[in-house]
């Protein structure tokens, strides 16, 4: 369909314009999906998307005190885990946990009473109780184990050297933490954690949150090192981890307020200090940062840092990353990594993805993270020029949602998820307005329902809507579940006509059904610039404006804030001005004022009112019989009682006889 020209009087300003560098290159964004378990797996049976069982869906974990012992050289680990579950519905009969075959469950506890009776199918434990649990109330269940976690099919456990010196660590994303530990492993149900990690002397085994101590212990009939943690935070099952070797230990101050401070703990391969020292020197500006940008720093009460192992990239294990040992080049050059890393204790950690369908909440947000890092220290241009970075298509299979039917764990960690889904954040940005947009952020992740628990798509758009002022679905519905690539062709004139002088702007969706998107247009008058935004919806769209002088230049999203091509298509088309009309408003954007010119066609009854998102009458401007020709009115954000209006979008609507116009106009407080 194509859409009536109009036209509209624009006073150029003045504008800054930013040119996007590439000044990044190519980048390895490889290294962010845990490429070793493919490699690894590689000719092993896929293992099922698992779902919870009925009796998963009825019970949540509170805590976990967990015991563990690793031997490095035989890949066997044993302990006991003892979880304090509840029950959320009325009558509870069982308690099921996840174990992969390759643990023998030893024998299990209820309340302290044992042997009790349990059954095994594939990977789930099921213990049944002997009282059905009301809601709330709550039992403790303790299983012993052994195994050896390297046999399994998708382990999470790994165990490697460094200079002849042992190496454990755990991946447990997605579903792999029940390969070397028996838990509920949902990313839904999180829950607090006592930790004892034994590892052989002269190793120190380090984990989440904050290092109660270490003592001696024997196990296996040997000497080992017990060392206790407490993760005082909720945490889901995959985040668990511990990372042992012969580390020596970098500390650094975090001072987050007048006498306050958090430290940063790195454990580092004694051969990589040097590296470690230049690479890790991030680590307090960029927490000042972003406890700016997103809210203060998490688990501030705790740490945070990284422990080097053998990981191909990193993985954002709750308050102590696990890192690269290759990452450590003493330049700098996987600053990236690590501040993606540093965001997922936000955004994954604090708050987790309800199931891995929403994963994109995860790794499009710590994607854009790294965006924003570069923003803080290059500004809009290196903004910008990091974003080209990730607009690599090639590499992208399915939507950003991901299809929860899907039998291949590493499905949901394609690159859609990190690259498209840090545009999907990037564009969102831009849609609502940096004030807006932060506002919403900040306050999503200090909000009760979400803080410190899980968040699925739908949730997330709706809370971001109520700071937008107006449904999102427009901009969510296509951009998370399309595959086509949005491009457009355009073409501008500018000409004089009858004393007049004219620009018109021509653009045609390549992709059906059109995205709805508002897009920004620069127009150029010598040295002299000017911004708008048009609201391309429609297949083909024509726009008139009427100009104090000839264009010179026209560009199409200028600060590339949108995912598309657009391509310039060169024409002579120069419309003829139409009546009757209603212009898009200028400026727009807008604050505190924007005009808004229409013209008719002959005298007569004319309606001009403002309405918000939902159909509510705001304004009404113009209600009353008008001459013909070209006419204006001034709108400053107020409704009829005088009261401002919040940001967001609005609609002009212009009646005149039995023809009504409507533009979409954005206000930005």
């Amino acid at each position: 369909m194509r859409r009536a020209v109009f036209t509209i009087m624009i006073i150029l300003l003045a504008a800054s314009s930013s040119g996007a560098q590439d000044k990044f290159g190519t980048i390895d964004r490889d290294l962010l999906l845990k490429m070793e378990r493919p490699r690894r797996d590689a000719g092993r049976p896929l293992l099922l998307a698992p779902q919870p069982t009925p009796d998963q869906m009825l019970s949540d974990v509170i805590h976990y005190d967990v015991d563990i012992a690793f031997d490095e050289t035989t890949g066997l680990v044993e302990g006991r885990v003892a979880a304090l579950v509840e029950s959320t519905v009325d009558s509870l009969f069982q308690i099921d946990f996840n174990a992969d075959p390759v643990l023998a469950i030893l024998s299990v506890e209820l309340d302290g009473i044992g042997t009790w009776v349990y059954s095994r199918s594939g990977d789930v434990v099921s213990i049944p109780l002997p009282i059905g649990l009301a809601t709330g109330e709550s039992t403790t269940l303790t299983i012993f184990f052994e195994g050896d976690p390297t046999a399994a099919a998708h382990t999470g456990l790994f165990i490697r050297t460094h200079n002849l010196a042992p190496v454990i660590w755990t991946l447990s994303e997605p579903w792999s933490a029940r390969t070397w530990w028996p838990c509920k492993d949902y990313p839904d149900d999180k829950a607090t954690f006592d930790i004892a990690l034994s590892v052989k002397p002269g190793l120190f085994a380090a984990s989440n949150g904050d290092f109660i101590g270490q003592a001696d212990t024997i196990r296996w009939g040997e000497p080992f090192t017990r060392y206790t943690w407490r993760e005082n935070y909720p945490m889901p099952t995959y985040l668990f981890s511990i990372a042992a070797s012969e580390y020596v230990l970098m500390t650094d101050q975090f001072i987050y307020a007048p006498g306050e401070t958090m430290q940063v703990t790195n454990y580092v391969y004694p051969d990589l200090v040097t590296e470690a020292a230049t690479d890790l020197d991030i680590s307090v500006p960029a927490l000042e940062f972003f406890s700016t940008l997103y809210g203060m720093y998490p688990f501030v009460d705790e740490k945070y840092g990284v422990a080097i192992c053998e990981i191909g990239g990193g993985m954002e294990h709750q308050t102590l990353t696990s890192y690269g040992s290759t990452l450590l080049t003493g330049d700098h050059r996987y600053d990236w990594l690590w501040i993606h890393e540093l965001g997922h204790q936000w955004f994954g950690d604090r708050v987790s993805c309800a199931d891995w369908t929403h994963i994109w909440l995860n790794e499009g947000w710590a994607s854009y993270t790294e965006a924003l890092w570069f923003e803080h220290l290059g500004g809009p241009g290196d903004l910008h020029a990091y974003m080209q970075t990730m607009d690599t298509p090639i590499y992208w299979h399915g939507p950003v949602l991901r299809d929860p039917d899907n039998n291949d764990p590493w499905y949901y960690f394609d690159r859609v998820v990190y690259d498209k889904g840090a545009w999907v954040v990037h564009m969102l940005r831009h849609v609502m307005g940096d004030q807006a947009f932060f506002d919403a952020t900040r306050a999503y992740l200090a909000d009760p329902q979400f803080s410190y628990g899980t968040a699925d798509s739908e949730q997330f758009e709706t809370f971001f809507e109520d700071f937008y002022g107006g449904q999102l679905d427009w901009f969510f519905d296509p951009w998370l579940t399309r595959v086509d690539r949005l491009a457009y062709e355009w073409q501008w004139n500018s000409w004089e006509n009858e004393g007049r002088t004219y620009l018109s702007i021509y653009v045609m969706q390549l992709v059906d059904p059109p995205y709805t998107m508002p897009v920004d247009f620069r127009i150029s008058c010598g040295t002299v610039d000017a911004d708008t935004v048009l609201w391309l919806d429609e297949t083909e769209e024509s726009f008139l404006f009427e100009t104090m002088e000839l264009v010179t230049g026209v560009q199409f999203d200028p600060d590339d804030w949108i995912l598309c091509d657009a391509a310039n298509v060169t024409s002579d088309y120069e419309p003829t001005p139409a009546m009757p009309f209603l212009s898009q408003n200028w400026p727009n954007p807008f604050n505190p004022l924007t005009t808004i010119r229409f013209g008719l066609e002959r005298p007569g009854e004319v309606k001009l009112r403002i309405y918000d998102v939902r159909g509510a009458l705001v304004r009404t401007l113009v209600d009353g019989r008008l001459g013909e020709g070209s006419h204006e009115a001034t709108w400053n954000g107020t409704d009829d009682n005088g009261e401002y209006v919040s940001s967001g979008v609005y609609f002009c609507r212009m009646t005149a006889g039995e023809q009504a116009l409507t533009r979409k106009m954005i206000l930005l407080r």
